[in-house]
């Protein structure tokens, strides 16, 4: 039990002892709010929500030492989180007692880091922050974290930028501007779903060509140090087999050749053998072909060994410039122009096109390696671009159209004097008044319908659905 003592200086001092049995100490200035305090902390030591007062006065940087000599994590994880940390956190935060962050502090570090960076951006470094305010919890440094509630500032202006490509021009523009060398990459990418990662992992052992699988597990992750081969992918889930489509097959048919390559050699290897660099490859190869296909730019011959280059810049403005090869002006429009199609965006195409075609979710998420079908419909699924003719075409059917029954007037069909009736003929929800789902007396009203031409309603907006009856 605590106490209460009355100092020489006629202040109040509270004593009581934490959960380590420490004793710890607080003054007041009156009687009333040191008992009042002290009732607080034996109710949080009964409850063991107990947090030292005095422990929030550890600095930021001080426990930021401490979280991360306590993590372990890949790599390739480590080195974002202290990038993160020596860029942002940190000049911003080393300094501060860990009690003194709080909510309002937060949130506005939050939107003066939203006027510089992308919205997404902006809430890897809020989650660090909370993940690192959260383990203060845990420590009992915080009573709270002051994470909670902090909204990120969303940018409308970047919302708009395209994240797809429709399978007909990737196979009719993109694909043949890609170097036949790389064409294989590409169509693993928009042909299995592969993450870049999954793509330069990929040996010759996981594919099997006969029977059109590739069994993913594997993968190369690039860190400062260069990069290596991990033998197990990104989640649990991302071990997994995916069907290829033809074009895909074909085109690892072609790399591999008549003979039988080592089973560990790298399927999309550099010159070395090796795990091709990421961006090396966009630079190198991406860039250029989305030029070339006109997806990022545009090159065009205006004359005779003259070639024009016209690309968007940061502002969205057209920009061009002359040159003596077509070369040159494909380089130059690659290397000046913003935005563009990722190659992770072929990933966002392929699960499109799977939802789109009306592949179950449930087969979706399990096919590209998602761990949540939440995951697969919020992140990656797009509306297609022929959104607005999908639509129509779900209402093209004539009997889809509403057509109210002619009234019996209408149809000459007066009741004679002394013929009643049937109360089952009048009833606006049997099926003979010609409102779908309705039903006629002894079942008579699906043979009406059909005799009438009336098809069953169509409920799936895609193909490969069938009607529902």
């Amino acid at each position: 039990m605590g106490f209460v003592i009355k100092t020489p200086a006629g202040t109040y001092r509270a004593n009581w002892r934490d959960s380590a049995n420490r004793q710890k100490a607080k003054t007041f200035r009156t009687k009333k709010a040191a008992n009042a305090y002290l009732a607080e902390v034996e109710g949080s030591l009964n409850k063991g929500t107990y947090v030292d007062p005095h422990a929030s006065k550890m600095r930021f940087d001080e426990f930021v030492v401490r979280w991360l000599a306590g993590r372990s994590v890949e790599a390739r994880t480590s080195e974002r989180t202290e990038s993160m940390l020596r860029a942002h956190l940190l000049p911003q935060w080393a300094e501060w007692p860990l009690g003194r962050i709080d909510y309002l502090a937060v949130q506005e570090w939050v939107t003066n880091l939203g006027r510089t960076l992308a919205p997404s951006t902006t809430a890897k470094h809020l989650g660090l922050l909370s993940m690192i305010m959260q383990t203060a919890i845990r420590a009992r440094l915080l009573a709270v974290n002051p994470c909670e509630g902090v909204r990120v500032p969303r940018n409308r202006a970047g919302e708009a930028r395209a994240g797809t490509i429709s399978r007909e021009a990737f196979l009719g523009r993109l694909l043949p501007a890609v170097p036949t060398e790389h064409r294989g990459i590409v169509c693993a990418a928009a042909g299995a779903g592969l993450r870049w990662g999954e793509c330069a992992g990929l040996p010759w052992e996981a594919v099997d060509l006969d029977r059109g699988l590739l069994y993913v597990a594997q993968v190369a992750v690039e860190t400062h140090d260069g990069i290596v081969l991990r033998a197990y992918p990104k989640s649990r889930a991302g071990v997994r087999a995916v069907p290829m489509p033809p074009f895909l097959v074909d085109e690892l048919r072609q790399r591999r050749g008549p003979a039988s390559p080592d089973g560990r050699a790298l399927v999309f290897a550099d010159r070395d053998g090796g795990p091709q660099r990421r961006s090396n490859f966009r630079r190198r190869v991406w860039l250029p072909s989305l030029v070339r296909a006109g997806l990022f730019g545009r090159v065009t011959e205006v004359a005779p060994s003259r070639w024009m280059a016209a690309w968007p810049d940061r502002n969205g403005r057209e920009q061009q410039a002359k040159f003596s090869t077509e070369a040159a002006a494909v380089a130059h429009a690659a290397g000046s122009a913003v935005g563009g199609l990722r190659f992770h965006d072929l990933r966002h195409s392929y699960i499109t096109w799977l939802v789109t075609d009306g592949v179950p979710v449930n087969v979706v998420q399990r096919v590209v390696g998602h761990e949540k079908a939440s995951t697969t419909l919020d992140r990656y699924t797009h509306t297609p671009e022929d959104y607005a003719d999908r639509v129509r075409l779900t209402f093209a059917d004539d009997s889809l159209t509403f057509r109210p029954s002619p009234r019996p007037a209408d149809l000459g069909d007066v009741p004679s004097a002394g013929r009643e009736r049937s109360p089952e003929r009048d009833d606006p929800r049997r099926g003979e008044t010609g409102v779908v789902g309705g039903s006629a007396p002894g079942g008579s009203s699906r043979t009406t319908q059909r005799s009438r031409g009336v098809q069953p309603l169509r409920v799936c907006l895609f193909r490969g659905c069938e009607s529902s009856s």
